[in-house]
């Protein structure tokens, strides 16, 4: 387990897939509203507790952001609220899987398509515009052949939720 401190209300804790695994949890179990999610970041405050000396109550205050790591981990930013505004919760934000690219015209998204590797895609049409929506994964390892052909849309839930929304599927 890799803990790296950020400031004294935020500290990012990396877990290798062998670490997952021993804490018996994939990226897409984690729900803190599951009992056994909840296990598992207790396990993780704990040992944060014991290296580090930092005491986090998981019954307070307490945002995690998660996102998978790209040997099968994953990484858990924890940010600890703190003041008189503070509410008693803890949330657990998952990551956005996927990103969205806009092509100029057809021809290009079809010389684009021509360099992916499976059918992890999905495709919209808007007037003469395309958007291509690709798992993260897939676009990482395309990217430099990505900017050649589309302009980078985002890879927010709202860039997701907005092209699915004003824009036909084809």
């Amino acid at each position: 387990m890799d803990i790296q401190p950020i400031s004294n209300n935020k500290f990012i804790v990396g877990l290798s897939c062998d670490e997952m695994k021993e804490l018996d949890i994939t990226y897409d179990e984690m729900d803190y509203s599951n009992i056994e999610t909840r296990r598992v970041i207790w396990t993780i405050l704990d040992t944060v507790r014991r290296d580090t000396g930092r005491d986090v109550d998981p019954s307070g205050n307490l945002m995690i952001e998660a996102a998978p790591d790209t040997d099968g981990g994953c990484l858990l930013m924890f940010t600890v609220a703190s003041g008189p505004n503070k509410k008693s919760e803890t949330v657990i934000s998952k990551a956005n899987p996927t990103r969205i690219y806009e092509f100029e015209n057809l021809d290009n998204l079809l010389d684009f398509m021509r360099f992916l590797p499976d059918n992890s895609r999905r495709i919209f049409a808007n007037e003469s515009k395309y958007r291509l929506e690709l798992q993260t994964e897939t676009a990482n390892e395309l990217q430099r052949i990505l900017n050649e052909y589309a302009k980078f849309i985002g890879k927010s839930s709202l860039a997701v939720a907005h092209t699915h929304e004003h824009w036909k599927e084809l």
